[in-house]
């Protein structure tokens, strides 16, 4: 490997995850409590302030979150009902075992006391001896915070219920009291003046020492923004000299007070890789603040100018990565961050939610996902539309197809494909479980699933499930790649241990035999690709690319060997994500950077691909998907003959449910085993012999999850239809009669394919079509008056001349589509999307809008109303003449 190049790599940063950090009484070191994957050990590391490099680093016992810095380099360090004291060298000074809920809560100025809460019982003590002070009970709440003054006089504490008591802290007796709200931070002025308290709700206030009066008008607020309520207050502090006051809020800001006016100053934003609320340090001579709580590089600002010590550190933890020609990009759950190749330039875009991955088309393109929108773009940007979202929050990062057309996307409990050039869904897999990788098979005629076991599907005209492959030693899947050729290789963890315990399987599709399980003590496996046909490449928990030589897949064998001292309880349990273009790879580094280098593929396997054709499958190996394969006929005729059994116990396909639906499609319900059984349900805690009873009894039977039952009483496409378009007696009634049943037992969503559908010029305002997905479909001229639309979507769709007056749209989709000439007269539009659409001559003249998004469209010629609320519109926008937003 060569031309290795690293982004996001800053100061303050070494592998682990960040938990607790304390400036040393000189403000010379920054010391970090780190959590290495292992709760029954810890590592604390020091860094030099003015370079940000660690300059030492030891190893403790327990599941430490706290640290104190000592004078001489010592350390006092606190976990869940245990603390130490460790010299500069990292030997033990003493260790002290507390109750189950005890923690080490703060220390004092001089650094020689120190203070434990456990509920509402806190304890001074001693640092030399570990003895016991004072010990101070609260009547009223827990105690959440605690604090000295600089000289070491005072002593105060604020609970749960808002009481703030003031003790003399050489004699441990109650000097004042005063109830306010939850406290939960505390801080003493360096005169000793005045006490600074952070609150629950968000509210900052400075009271007068030692009346414990509130000093007016200062009072600060942290707020998530405009309407969206408190953010609560997690830490607070003074300048050096006391004329400032700083204070950390759950909205990520570091704020600034004047003391005593209170009035605010200059904020500090912390960087999304952090946690919210992260721990939060300010040095002794008042220069430097730090923030942790992230398995990225600690932040570092001077005080003075405000500006950071290192440069921006990558986000944390990368769940995606992807590489273009120009560029590398890395997907959070906070944020999509890219750097230019040659620059280093960086750009960042806002996530907003978990799961979030990026994948790059070979023409530079990026394919984005964020929790389950997808979006297309040239390049990262804020602008981007989104192309078209998944039907639920997605469960796994998301696979490319070979010929880079459409992509599958885990999504829950389904694996979904779609086409990326008319954002059509073009397969919805259901599985039993949460779906966590997907890969796409040679010439991409076959697609690799994974939940809790393997799953290959045919990708024809319409899918069809090939077979089952259980995982060797079970576990959770998460890493799935296929060779040019066809093998399998899918990294796997333990996710009932506390270690990294993990391995790889190299599968056979064709019988779906495990021709070779690697295992893997020393690290987590992470996500992995095939370097040509003959060797595998897993990203691990450590940073590294492990390399597996699969010439033989039956013989393959690790190319890096297991280390024999390999200590798996003291690592980073987080699996890392890999992108490849041509010779180039990116992967995850061992301090959370981003790693470009080059690798060379291995030679591909000069035989025939394993296409996974019907007519070449093995006898006896196919398996039927009752899903795919829907009976002919219609209604009544789609399940004529069928007797289904019911065993175990369901929270959706409840008798009330199914019972009356059965008999509309012509199936009957046995109340016990019998030969005549065609399909068994089973439900949770259904027992084992149900099944084997029925083929004790003769009876040739598809077994079927609860999850599958409630898809095969989905109406078919051709079933939707004939209601919608009443083309069958009282098609209106059984559509809502259908469409109600579904919701009271499985909620809003209704996944009937209906994209592209012909449904022009038809009445359907009285039809239930909620979260209904008419993408691309022709509907010009439909009339949707007084119809509840909420969650539709419409991308791409014909609605030329259609009339949606009076319709209730809550985030209804209209992106790209033509709606030229159609009403929407005292419609309800909120947050709904335009962007893109053809909106010339749209009558929106007395509809109520909030939070429209009419970025790209053209409204040229629209009757607009007097108030469009907060609209979103860009430069490509055109608005109807003599209009302004």
């Amino acid at each position: 490997m060569t031309s290795r190049r690293v982004f996001g790599a800053t100061p303050f940063n070494v592998p682990g995850e960040f938990i607790g950090i304390d400036f040393s009484p000189d403000s010379k070191r920054l010391w970090a409590a780190l959590s290495m994957g292992d709760y029954g050990s810890s590592h604390v590391v020091s860094f030099d302030v003015a370079s940000g490099n660690a300059v030492g680093q030891h190893k403790a016992r327990g599941h430490l979150r706290v640290v104190h810095a000592l004078p001489g380099n010592e350390v006092l360090l606190g976990g869940w009902g245990i603390f130490h004291r460790l010299s500069a060298k990292g030997a033990g000074g003493w260790t002290m075992e507390g109750g189950q809920h005890s923690r080490l809560a703060g220390v004092s100025a001089d650094r020689s006391r120190f203070v434990t809460i456990e509920d509402n019982v806190a304890q001074v003590l001693d640092v030399e001896r570990h003895t016991v002070v004072h010990t101070l009970k609260e009547r009223e709440g827990d105690l959440y915070a605690v604090a000295f003054s600089a000289d070491g006089a005072w002593f105060a504490t604020g609970s749960s219920k808002g009481v703030v008591r003031l003790f003399d802290a050489r004699t441990g007796k109650e000097q004042a009291k005063r109830k306010s709200t939850m406290v939960a931070a505390l801080a003493f002025s360096p005169s000793g003046g005045h006490l600074l308290l952070g609150h629950g709700n968000g509210k900052v206030e400075l009271w007068d020492l030692p009346t414990l009066k509130p000093v007016k008008p200062f009072v600060g607020r942290h707020e998530f923004g405009k309407g969206l309520g408190p953010a609560g207050c997690r830490w607070v502090g003074f300048s050096a000299d006391g004329t400032c006051a700083y204070s950390l809020g759950n909205e990520g800001l570091v704020r600034t007070w004047s003391v005593p006016d209170g009035d605010e100053g200059p904020t500090l934003k912390v960087p999304k890789r952090h946690m919210q609320g992260p721990v939060t340090a300010l040095s002794p001579d008042g220069r430097w603040l730090a923030c942790g709580s992230t398995q990225g590089a600690l932040s570092v600002w001077s005080t003075q100018d405000r500006k950071p010590l290192a440069g921006e550190a990558a986000p944390s933890p990368i769940l995606g990565l992807a590489l273009t020609p120009d560029a590398v990009v890395a997907a959070s759950n906070k944020a999509f961050v890219s750097w230019d190749l040659g620059s280093g330039a960086r750009k960042e875009v806002e996530a907003n939610f978990a799961h979030t991955d990026v994948k790059a088309l070979s023409s530079g393109t990026l394919v984005r996902l964020d929790s389950s929108s997808i979006y297309v773009e040239e390049s990262l940007s804020e602008e981007s539309r989104e192309a078209f979202e998944l039907v639920s929050y997605a469960s796994g990062p998301f696979a490319l197809s070979r010929d880079e057309t459409r992509i599958a996307a885990p999504s829950q409990e389904r694996a979904q494909v779609w086409g990326l050039k008319r954002a059509l869904l073009q397969a919805d897999l259901v599985h039993k479980e949460r779906v966590r990788a997907c890969a796409f098979g040679p010439e991409d005629a076959w697609l690799a699933t994974a939940d809790d076991a393997l799953h290959l599907w045919r990708l024809g005209k319409t899918p069809e499930r090939i077979r089952d492959i259980a995982l060797d030693g079970g576990g959770q899947v998460e890493g799935l790649a296929v060779s040019p050729r066809g093998w399998i290789a899918a990294s796997v963890i333990d996710i009932d241990r506390d270690d990294a315990n993990s391995w790889l399987l190299l599968v056979d599709p064709r019988s779906g035999e495990t021709l070779r399980k690697l295992k893997r003590p020393d690290a987590v496996l992470g996500q992995v690709f095939f370097a040509g046909d003959t060797r595998v490449v897993v990203a691990d928990s450590l940073g590294r690319l492990l390399h597996v030589d699969a010439t033989d897949p039956a013989n393959a064998r690790w190319l890096e060997p297991v280390p024999e001292d390999a200590s798996p309880t003291s690592l980073v349990k987080e699996a890392r994500p890999l992108a490849r273009r041509g010779d180039t790879v990116a992967h995850v580094g061992p301090d959370g950077s981003v790693v470009v280098e080059t690798l060379k593929d291995g030679p591909l396997d000069k035989g025939a691909p394993f296409l996974l054709d019907e007519e070449k499958e093995p006898k006896g190996k196919k398996a039927k998907n009752v899903l795919a394969q829907k009976p002919d006929g219609l209604f009544e005729k789609r399940l004529e003959g069928a007797w289904f059994l019911f065993g175990g116990r369901f929270r959706e396909a409840t008798p009330a449910f199914r019972e009356g639906l059965l008999k509309e499609l012509g199936a009957a319900v046995a109340a016990r085993p019998d030969a005549k059984i065609t399909h068994l349900v089973l439900g949770t805690g259904a027992a084992a012999s149900v099944a084997e009873g029925l083929k004790a009894k003769g009876a040739t039977f598809t077994e079927l999850s609860e999850r599958h039952f409630m898809e095969l009483l989905l109406p078919t496409t051709a079933e939707a239809l004939a209601m919608l378009r009443n083309e069958v007696k009282d098609g209106e009634a059984r559509w809502n009669s259908w469409r109600k049943r579904y919701m009271d037992a499985h909620g809003e969503q209704y996944p009937v394919p209906l994209q592209g559908a012909d449904l022009a010029g038809l009445k359907l305002g009285a039809y239930l079509l909620l979260v209904m997905d008419f993408t691309e479909a022709l509907l010009q001229g439909a009339d949707f008056t007084k119809a509840r639309l909420s969650d539709t979507v419409f991308r791409g769709a014909d609605l030329r001349e259609a009339n949606f007056s009076k319709a209730r749209c809550y985030r209804t989709v209209f992106s790209g589509a033509n709606l030229r000439g159609a009403r929407f007269e005292g419609a309800e539009l909120s947050s709904n999307r335009f962007d893109g659409a053809d909106l010339r001559d749209v009558d929106f003249s007395g509809a109520k809008m909030n939070y429209v998004d009419f970025r790209g469209a053209d409204l040229t010629g629209a009757r607009m109303p007097d108030n469009a609320k907060d609209s979103k519109y860009d430069e490509k926008t055109r608005w109807p003449k003599g209009y302004k937003p």
